[in-house]
């Protein structure tokens, strides 16, 4: 353990000094004054020998973070999203105990080729010819006529079934409508049918994160013991989370290597082209 302490907490005040006494930085920027508890990760404070900071110092050239944050998401998980962890200051050289929520995105389905997503579901046509023809044409103009004025259509008139089936194909195509598309064809890429657009098997949720402060200038003597035992292991689980991510880092610079190539990128650029007379 480097960050993380033994806590006695039949003590009462043992977890409010440990509580209170705990490394705190700033949420946002200095200027919103909130702050959580935290730990200073710059190289000089991670406890490594010369060997292993001359080796931390050229990995910081690389993008590394995304070799080693995996103990954010597990915390950030057992949290069931309440709480996460996240770096600050001007070299990302803090990790910050957050509030955090999982919030839904709205987004019903995703493109299978690029990846797009949408706000709208693929529908499920139906199964008859006739059903599918009604659904089409109440889909193409968004459902805004009366129930009369499609069962009035010479196209849907035409078709062999009693007015009461012709509206319930109706209404139910008009409430369908204002959440799908008939056809999975992505808006972005073009495509569509095997590699087109598909629903998602489940609400997808994105983790918005707050700036407010926790636990700032907080008069810890007016707790109660289970409520101090419960901030306590929140902070531990935090101490550990940033233990797990010292050690992988540690082990990073341990198993590789920086190394430098040369990458050739790209470049679109406009010249000029003349017709000079023969």
């Amino acid at each position: 353990m480097f960050f993380e302490t033994t806590i006695d907490k039949r003590s009462k005040k043992a977890m409010i000094d440990f509580l209170a006494g705990h490394y705190r930085y700033n949420t946002m920027n200095g200027w919103n004054h909130s702050t959580s508890y935290a730990h200073c990760i710059k190289v000089n404070k991670l406890g490594l020998t010369s060997e292993q900071s001359n080796a931390a110092y050229d990995m910081l050239q690389t993008d590394f973070w995304n070799e080693i944050d995996e103990p954010i998401a597990d915390f950030t998980s057992e949290m069931s999203g309440s709480y996460t962890i996240g770096t600050n200051g001007r070299s990302n050289g803090y990790l910050v105990l957050y509030k955090s929520e999982y919030e839904l995105t709205g987004f019903k389905s995703y493109c299978r080729t690029c990846g797009q997503r949408n706000f709208k579901l693929v529908h499920d046509a139906a199964k008859s010819a006739d059903h599918a023809f009604i659904e089409a044409y109440v889909f193409r103009n968004g459902g805004c006529w009366v129930d009369a004025i499609y069962l009035a259509e010479p196209a849907i008139a035409a078709i062999e079934l009693s007015d009461e089936e012709k509206l319930s194909m109706v209404q139910s195509a008009k409430l369908a409508c204002k959440d799908a598309t008939i056809g999975n064809k992505c808006g972005a890429c073009g495509t569509e049918g095997e590699h087109g657009r598909v629903n998602y098997t489940r609400p997808q949720k994105r983790l918005s994160v707050s700036g407010k402060n926790v636990d700032q200038n907080e008069d810890f003597s007016e707790w109660s013991l289970p409520e101090l035992r419960n901030r306590v292991e929140l902070v531990r689980r935090f101490d550990q989370a940033c233990d797990e991510i010292r050690d992988n880092f540690i082990g990073l610079i341990s198993t590789c290597k920086v190394v430098e190539e040369v990458v050739m990128i790209p470049k679109t650029v406009k010249r000029i082209e003349c017709c000079h007379a023969s």
